[in-house]
């Protein structure tokens, strides 16, 4: 359907309005996939709209990078399954935080340590996707099985310095904001858009930046927070 689309439009003369339009067009005619290039294209609005999001709205998870990264992961498990999956890695990495607490090590060899113990949990829950029939996710998306792993580090070291409620809060969030990238890379209108207006879409990553980059405001969460401040 996009490469449809790509080669049904009239190019134009090249020019500064059009011309990640026929680089699109060339590096298809090159090769490359469409799908790599279209996502290539989005993820600067997807970065963008988690910052627009964290400054306008307040929530925060672990930096802009690690839940469009997690958003890129959602696309190929799905969304639902790569919740699920991150939520039960998450949870082996907690409990064997617990058991290596009164481990005397450095800190990193002691997060080394939270991702063998973690390596090693994923034979028995192989085993039971087996037996519920569930294992062609792992045949599927053994990379970004691999990519959640190593993602969940960062909160896991989060777990080591904050109280447990914070990383409730912290894992909700980041996982809003994995969701909200999911849905910007996933959309069909923005693919359609990245592939008809490729400029378009980088100029919106853009003004996105220079607009919220220069917001000094109250965040919306934050009114919430100082709401009996804001009333005298």
């Amino acid at each position: 359907m996009l490469l449809e689309l790509l080669q049904s439009q009239d190019l134009g003369i090249l020019g500064p309005i059009n011309f990640l339009k026929h680089a699109l067009y060339w590096a298809v005619n090159q090769g490359f996939p469409l799908e790599f290039l279209v996502l290539l294209l989005l993820l600067p609005l997807a970065v963008s709209l988690v910052v627009l999001v964290r400054y306008l709205i307040g929530i925060q998870g672990l930096g802009i990078f690690t839940p469009v990264m997690m958003g890129v992961v959602f696309l190929n498990t799905g969304l639902i399954p790569g919740i699920l999956l991150f939520l039960v890695i998450l949870l082996f990495e907690i409990l064997a935080i617990y058991l290596l607490k009164g481990l005397k090590v450095h800190f990193r060899a002691k997060m080394s340590l939270v991702l063998l113990t973690v390596c090693f949990c994923f034979f028995p829950l192989l085993i039971f996707f087996q037996k519920i029939n569930f294992q062609s996710l792992f045949s599927s998306a053994l990379t970004s099985i691999l990519v959640l792993v190593l993602l969940g580090e960062d909160l896991v070291e989060t777990q080591f310095r904050k109280p447990p409620q914070k990383i409730g809060k912290i894992t909700i969030e980041n996982l809003i904001l994995a969701a909200l990238s999911f849905f910007v890379l996933s959309s069909f209108y923005l693919r359609k858009m990245a592939v008809l207006y490729p400029e378009l879409t980088i100029l919106a990553a853009l003004l996105i930046n220079l607009i919220i980059g220069r917001f000094t405001g109250l965040r919306l969460l934050e009114y919430r927070r100082f709401r009996r401040l804001l009333r005298k």
